[in-house]
């Protein structure tokens, strides 16, 4: 094992415990005294295990040469039984292009919008809770990102669930309407409430979550017993997987099966249609959860491990197998359709965070999609030592910018919350004087992440773009007219969010000192620079490529249509009501009745069902045929009374009965 293995073994302890650890004091001291004032050093004490985190990441970024670097241990050893060979699950964490740019953008981005925490939750009456699961939340994300084995990973994947249900529903006394997502007292149909509250949101967003790790969970034991049976000894590394053997064990239609059963829970935890509604609701969290959330970790893990599982196929040679490319395609469509629903959605909306949820909800249709297009452009490219697929370095590209972008603008919005005291669009040119440096902020991750020239969005979505022109011939034009169409609106609502909040808003009712804020403040500016900074990306990355399409004359024309259509929203940033288009928009496509009435119906139904079978066993088994039992058995002591006679009638009795059907049966026949 080199000096760099045996370095990063001890680097994933001191990263992933140190945020947990740190946080354990607040937790404990809330526990028996739930005083803000004097818990805000312990607080500090848990930034600082994510500071800890953050300077780790940058080490490892800095120090580690570029080429894949693999730290393993034993963990569980499997014996051999009923034909398997024995087999070893490893602790093994890898560093890569993916986890060494995702682990240091996803520690960062936790230890920023921790700072802006200790302004945002000062006088919180839950901070115990908060601290623990915030850095619990952190440091699950960064076991998910840097885990080299699947079962490893899929223990980060599950914190970041249970973490996320504890933090969505971090204001469980549902108290405050300002937490709702949706009107207050508007219902949808069968009299159901058109608004969530935190404690209800929590429910939605584990159940959903849930309904997809099931059969993931199922895809890595299949995974495994499979790679067992080839012969390989740590069948659930990501660099190790023989998924050439897999494949041609079970078939086309077995490798549709393991991956469509895997990728449900990348499907569920990016929120791809139709199991998108939980992360529209989640905005009940507190506004530095969202934001983290919605930038590195959470939604993000799902499209992560998705771009791991692609390396991997290239890796093994087999991501152009026939299974695999039917998978990717369904993929190409649930995403690039994801995308578009979810920015026109955020087109309509009035509420800042859960125009942003759409936002997020249409960036991750954008980096699946994209992504699902590497069988179909099976080109690589080489950075240093590492070989990442086109189509995912594209995607990748995209995800880092959004996450800086996507950052900044929750963190504005819970500052505007904060100043306004409301969480619908509310703001005029006079609160964008007031508030500079949120405004700046805003804008600078509008115009970083709308496709606009010549910032950094628009060098992506022209690969983006570029990426998805060439694969026309295989997946069709449907996937690049979404594309194209979501693109427009995604820029559209980006300036309305903008303009409803600092230019052309209502003038606030309320307007508290936004100055009271400093770390709050702190925290986005840097952020909103990093968004407009993040420009040399492409350029650092594969600058070739990005040039390229980003010179294309057709190109260049859409991204002056890009500019024009975001003045235009700046300017005119409502739209008139339309309707029934308006309400359909309004209320997020009737996902939600969908799940909560329809899906919830269901489910009650089949319990209620349920319920009465097994009373109906219950009482079959426990009452009826005891009971016949009981009077059969009281009738035959009724005749035992001793007298041949008695026993012969019944003898002939009986012995007439059977002739008669046997008569019977014969005559049926």
């Amino acid at each position: 094992m080199s000096m760099f293995e045996t370095l990063l073994g001890k680097l994933m302890g001191l990263m992933l415990l140190s945020p947990i650890v740190l946080a354990a004091p607040i937790a404990i001291y809330w526990l028996f005294n739930q005083d803000p004032r004097k818990a805000r050093p312990l607080a500090y004490l848990a930034v600082i295990g994510l500071g800890i985190a953050a300077i780790t990441s940058t080490y490892i970024t800095l120090e580690f040469p570029m080429k894949p670097i693999i730290y393993s241990a034993p963990w569980i050893v499997i014996p051999s039984m009923n034909g398997i060979p024995a087999f070893t699950i490893q602790v093994s964490f890898i560093v890569d292009f993916l986890s060494r740019y995702m682990g240091l953008l996803t520690a960062w981005l936790a230890f920023i919008i921790g700072v802006y925490s200790l302004d945002y939750l000062a006088d919180d009456y839950r901070l115990g809770w908060f601290w623990f699961f915030y850095n619990l939340f952190a440091a699950s994300m960064l076991l998910t990102v840097y885990s080299n084995d699947l079962l490893l990973m899929f223990i980060g994947w599950e914190g970041l669930g249970f973490s996320s249900w504890a933090l969505i529903g971090h204001w469980y006394k549902d108290d405050d309407e300002l937490s709702y997502v949706g009107r207050f007292g508007e219902r949808l149909i069968l009299n159901k409430p058109a608004w969530t509250t935190p404690s209800y949101a929590a429910y939605r967003a584990i159940a959903t979550i849930r309904f997809g790790d099931i059969p993931m969970l199922g895809a890595i034991a299949a995974i495994a017993v499979l790679g067992a049976l080839g012969g390989n000894q740590a069948p659930l590394e990501f660099t190790s997987i023989n998924w050439s053997y897999i494949i041609s064990k079970i078939g086309i239609g077995g490798t549709v099966a393991l991956l469509l059963a895997f990728m449900f829970g990348p499907y569920t935890k990016s929120a791809q249609i139709p199991f998108n509604d939980w992360l529209l609701t989640a905005m009940t969290g507190p506004t530095s959860v969202s934001a983290l959330l919605h930038s590195a970790t959470m939604v993000a893990a799902g499209v992560y491990i998705f771009m791991r599982l692609t390396e991997s196929l290239y890796m093994a040679g087999a991501l152009t197998s026939a299974g695999v490319e039917i998978v990717y395609l369904i993929t190409v469509y649930i995403g690039l359709l994801t995308a578009l629903l979810g920015a026109l959605f955020a087109t309509m909306i009035d509420e800042r965070k859960v125009i942003l949820a759409g936002s997020t909800m249409s960036s991750l249709g954008f980096m699946m999609g994209v992504t699902a297009l590497s069988p179909f452009i099976p080109q690589a490219l080489t950075i240093g030592m590492y070989v990442v697929p086109l189509a995912v370095l594209v995607a990748f590209s995209y995800l880092i910018i959004h996450a800086l972008a996507k950052a900044t603008l929750f963190l504005v919005s819970g500052h505007l919350i904060h100043v306004t005291h409301t969480r619908f669009n509310m703001g005029d040119w006079e609160l964008g004087k007031r508030m500079k440096a949120a405004f700046y902020a805003a804008l600078a991750a509008a115009v970083s992440l709308g496709g606009v020239p010549p910032l950094a969005g628009y060098w992506v979505h022209a690969a983006m773009d570029e990426v998805t022109t060439e694969t026309v011939s295989v997946v069709g034009y449907g996937a690049y007219i979404l594309m194209l169409l979501a693109s427009l609106a995604y820029v559209a609502f980006l300036s309305r969010f903008v303009s409803l909040n600092f230019i052309k808003g209502e003038k606030p009712h309320t307007h508290e000192e936004h100055s009271k804020y400093p770390l709050m403040v702190t925290a986005y500016v840097i952020t909103g620079t990093a968004a407009l900074v993040s420009l040399i990306i492409p350029f650092v990355l594969q600058p070739a490529i990005f040039i390229s399409a980003g010179v294309d004359p057709i190109v260049i024309a859409l991204g002056i249509v890009l500019w024009i259509i975001f003045v235009i929203a700046l300017m005119k940033p409502r739209v008139g009501n339309l309707g029934l288009i308006t309400k359909i928009f309004e209320r997020r496509y009737y996902i939600q009745v969908f799940m909560d009435v329809v899906l919830a119906g269901f489910g009650f139904a089949l319990t209620t069902a349920a319920f009465y079978i097994y009373k109906g066993f219950d009482i079959l088994f426990n009452f009826l045929i005891p009971s016949a039992f009981n009077t059969l058995s009281r009738y035959i002591r009724s005749i035992q009374r001793g007298y041949l006679r008695t026993y012969l009638e019944m003898l002939l009795i009986t012995l007439a009965i059977a002739i008669l059907v046997i008569l019977i049966i014969i005559a049926l026949m």
